[in-house]
């Protein structure tokens, strides 16, 4: 009874130590990906229903998240692998507040990401279901959600990476 008691408290631990948790609701796989429209660190508006014909990977993510960070090597990794045969990797920051575009570009000067960085505007994490981050969403150039990913280990970019190439 000790060892079960032992090796749950170790399962919830690891997959604590692999997220950090933030309230949602639901998205499904083989769903067609919700469209938005979000501003990047700079303004510039980008809409996702712009990306058609290309693989899209959406990262929710938080400059507060110690897993986020230690993810971003093998983002810019995969980008640059992807970035020049239809790939798009949109990273969406869950910070908030007033000061979350400042708190963010403070961030990418320690935390470089080569990708595009877009800020929440408070409902799109909401209506991806995102529940914990790094939440990674895979969709297809149909628009359709292909893979959901939930948390990062550095096994992570392998398997992404094989799901980005295969859709390709």
């Amino acid at each position: 009874m000790k060892k079960l008691l032992f090796l749950t408290g170790l399962f919830v631990l690891l997959i604590s130590a692999f997220s950090c948790s933030r309230d949602g609701g639901k998205a499904v796989d083989g769903n067609r990906a919700h469209d938005f429209t979000l501003s990047d660190i700079n303004g510039k508006k980008i809409t996702l229903s712009e990306m058609k014909d290309k693989v899209v990977m959406i990262e929710f993510w938080a400059t507060w998240c110690p897993p986020c960070r230690q993810s971003i090597p093998d983002l810019n990794t995969i980008y640059e692998k992807y970035k020049d045969r239809g790939f798009v990797l949109l990273a969406i920051s869950l910070d908030k507040g007033s000061d979350a575009q400042a708190n963010v570009m403070s961030f990418m000067k320690e935390y470089p990401m080569a990708y595009t960085v877009l800020l929440d505007n408070g409902e799109t994490g909401r209506k991806y279901g995102v529940s914990s981050i790094p939440t990674s969403f895979v969709i297809d150039k149909n628009g359709r959600i292909v893979n959901k990913h939930i948390g990062y280990s550095p096994n992570s970019a392998n398997a992404i990476s094989q799901e980005i190439e295969a859709l390709l």
